[in-house]
């Protein structure tokens, strides 16, 4: 999941008070996500928690608390010296922004520390000239990360339906000859860094920092749309496979009616700010038709821990729909090795919005295997 940024210019210091050390440290990013996930906590258990030693953490709290990314929010009495201190992560330490490219609408999101949304703005994608979509995503950006100071915004990450034009990577595509200038994008918010991925790594990236996925080794993810995809994440990364730019469609070529009926009613409910009714048997026998033959193979070939089903299907559907997979997968227990428990992504149809916002702090924040080359953050 090696979302790469994208900008025109070089990246300044995006959290004040610091500088690109604070972010690009394995360790303070170590030590920054054990107080995010498991706080509020003091400074022996981070050291627990990590197996840092204790000056260590000492030190690396002390940047955190002068770059305002945690507080100290409490104290504990009764023990012998000094009392304990609390840490916590502050929810207005950074923000960071996601823009949804689909090939029918248009999302942007800015959530929050602990990935919690702000402001969202989400429109039916413009019928219009790729300069007038980038007039409108600059209105949008302004409107939404109004009132947010701009050196608390960490940056924009970008989740793709469709793919990266051939050659230079200037253009989204959008499955037609509209396209969003992806470039141009970086004179919406000056020196902030651009991250852009696809809309299953995004997915991914959002449940691994805000969903099950920080509490899962491994697991199979599929995004649910109208034409699905999947793929795998071990050890905290998605697998991209031998061709890392190829659609994982999972059914290719297909018209699946199924996937097309619940994106429209997520779609409907949504704009027309009502709850989406309940999914009907003849719903969840087409799906489970196409879908359990599938999970019978992930659980064989693969064997993961798990199965989160995302994406813009409705909550309820989703849920509906895990439990059927799961009651059916049992009736055939006896012919597959093992059966990974079927379960709606914490997100739901929000997983990859959130996910693409959260590119940038997986990128900048998360203890990542490219933290420990102890390069500087690359932009270009």
């Amino acid at each position: 999941m090696e979302s790469q940024a994208r900008v025109t210019r070089p990246l300044k210091a995006s959290l004040s008070g610091t500088n690109l050390e604070l972010t690009g440290d394995y360790n303070q990013r170590l030590v920054y996500q054990a107080v995010r996930t498991k706080g509020p906590v003091t400074r022996n258990d981070l050291a627990e928690l990590t197996g840092l030693a204790k000056p260590t953490i000492a030190g690396i709290v002390k940047r955190l608390l002068r770059s305002d990314l945690i507080s100290e929010t409490g104290r504990i009495y009764g023990g012998r010296g000094q009392p304990a201190v609390h840490l916590e992560t502050r929810r207005d330490g950074c923000y960071s922004i996601g823009l949804q490219v689909d090939e029918d609408q248009l999302a942007l999101v800015v959530i929050d520390a602990l990935g919690k949304p702000v402001n969202r703005s989400i429109t039916n994608l413009p019928s219009a000239s790729r300069g007038r979509m980038n007039e409108f995503l600059q209105h949008q950006f302004a409107e939404l990360a109004g009132g947010i100071r701009r050196e608390r915004i960490i940056g924009l990450g970008v989740a793709m339906s469709g793919g990266i034009a051939a050659g230079r990577p200037r253009h989204a595509e959008l499955g037609d000859s509209s396209g969003i200038d992806l470039l141009a994008l970086s004179e919406i918010g000056q020196d902030i860094p651009i991250y852009i991925d696809s809309d299953l790594a995004a997915a991914t990236a959002g449940e691994l920092l805000f969903g099950f996925g920080a509490t899962l080794r491994n697991y199979y993810y599929i995004l649910m749309d109208e034409r699905p995809v999947g793929g795998l994440v071990m050890q905290q990364a998605l697998f991209k496979g031998a061709h890392p730019g190829q659609k994982r469609f999972l059914f290719p070529d297909a018209d699946l009616g199924w996937c097309n009926e619940a994106v429209a009613a997520e779609r409907d409910a949504r704009f027309n700010h009502q709850v989406p009714s309940e999914p009907d048997d003849a719903w969840l026998d087409a799906a489970c038709e196409d879908l359990v033959p599938l999970l019978i193979s992930i659980n064989c070939m693969l064997d993961p821990g798990s199965v989160l089903l995302g994406g813009r299907f409705p909550d309820a559907w989703l849920a509906a729909l895990a439990d059927r997979c799961n009651a059916l997968l049992l009736d055939c227990a006896e012919q597959i090795p093992s059966h990974a428990l079927v379960q709606p992504a914490q997100l739901g149809p929000d997983v990859t919005l959130i996910g693409a916002a959260s590119l940038p702090m997986r990128a900048r924040l998360f203890p990542i295997e490219e933290a420990l080359l102890k390069t500087h953050d690359h932009v270009g």
